[in-house]
């Protein structure tokens, strides 16, 4: 019985490991990224259309379409 809970403990202890190994990472990145400026809305790479107006136009086209 004494074995049973020895091993429990380890993977418990295992278990602490890991998880304090992901904190440790998650910070870090969380520590890189402080550095980059926010995006702003006309920051957007490649498209400056705000997602709620092409969702806006894709609906009109598919109405558009569909009665004709």
């Amino acid at each position: 019985m004494d074995e049973l809970y020895r091993m429990l403990g380890k993977e418990h202890e295992g278990d602490l490991e890991r998880e304090a190994l992901k904190r440790q990472r998650a910070a870090a990145i969380g520590e890189q990224r402080a550095g980059e400026p926010e995006a702003t809305l006309g920051d957007q790479t490649g498209n400056d259309v705000p997602p709620l107006l092409s969702r806006i136009a894709a609906a009109l086209w598919r109405s558009a379409r569909a009665e004709s």
